[in-house]
């Protein structure tokens, strides 16, 4: 090694490098360089290819000349930042009866882009695997103590070309199975695209009911209407946005519709401005596809069960 620097062909130097681009590219929204170059050779030499896909899933695509290049994978791991709130300005916003009903938009915003980055890379690799379609995307959430604050996101699926088929410019996600991909395909109906979208509420009543045992009677049953309403405000806003992707997309419609919700006990602000509440998080991932000129309507078949 010379006083300069790293010589040339240097394994450790060429490593550190490599590793730098890559963190560069993760930055930029990009995935590793080692990924590239794997699925890249790939899709220049050929070889085996890896997927998730179950014996009939492949016999399937076998079927519907579907050729299965490689397992791809999208993954983010995002910090989330600090949601101002309590009394500053006009104060908390309070619903009729004094009762707190907001968004948390800082919460809500880091699922949605660690989402974002996630299928981003997904699409990402499925371009440098070839392919003008990824099938049977799975999804995993998560938080993990080594990192307060922190939420990951991964998303894994099968990256696949229709034989003959015309270079792509851009690989089409889906969350759909082979076999619903196949009955949507034998319909003349079109795959446009994942939508997906979550929303973050907190809901307090008025009275601060978490630190005032006045509120609540034991001896009474009643809805806890604040709550109710903080479920449904989060899930206007989730399908409202699906809708708008899906009209980005061009889609007619959305297909497989995946909801989740979680309802958790939360304190929020601080000093003479903490309220006690629930944290509302609802979240919604389907599929947006489009009929083509070809769709048609198969009649329905009868069968009878023989098994009994």
């Amino acid at each position: 090694m010379s006083a300069s620097g790293p010589e040339e062909g240097d394994p450790a130097a060429d490593l550190d490098r490599e590793q730098q681009e890559s963190l560069a590219r993760i930055e930029a929204g990009g995935i590793p360089l080692s990924a590239e170059r794997r699925l890249g050779e790939l899709r220049e030499h050929g070889g085996s290819f890896t997927s998730d896909l179950s014996v009939n899933g492949f016999a399937l695509c076998h079927q519907l000349g579907l050729q299965p290049l490689s397992q791809v994978m999208g993954s983010s791991i995002y910090q989330v930042g600090y949601q101002g709130v309590g009394y500053q300005g006009g104060g908390w916003p309070m619903m009729m009866g004094g009762s707190v009903l907001m968004e948390m938009e800082t919460l809500s915003e880091a699922w949605n882009e660690v989402r974002r980055h996630a299928l981003n890379r997904l699409a990402l690799e499925a371009t440098h695997a070839g392919a003008d379609a990824v099938i049977g995307v799975q999804l995993r959430t998560g938080a993990h103590d080594w990192a307060a604050g922190s939420i990951e996101y991964v998303v894994v699926g099968t990256a696949v070309r229709r034989r003959d088929a015309p270079a792509s410019a851009e690989p089409i996600l889906t969350e759909l199975s082979v076999s619903d991909y196949a009955n949507l395909a034998r319909a003349g109906i079109a795959p446009a695209g994942i939508v997906a979208w979550t929303s973050v509420f907190f809901a307090a009543y008025e009275n601060n009911w978490l630190t005032q045992s006045n509120r609540l009677s034991p001896v009474q049953n009643y809805e806890l209407r604040e709550f109710t309403q903080g479920v449904y405000s989060a899930r206007e806003q989730v399908m409202g946005r699906l809708g708008l992707q899906a009209q980005q997309l061009g889609a007619s419609g959305i297909v497989g519709v995946r909801i989740g919700h979680t309802v958790q006990r939360q304190d929020v602000g601080a000093g003479s401005g903490q309220r006690g509440g629930v944290l509302i998080t609802f979240d919604a991932i389907g599929t947006a596809v489009r009929e083509t000129a070809g769709a048609r309507v198969s009649p329905p078949k009868t069968t009878v069960d023989l098994s009994n």
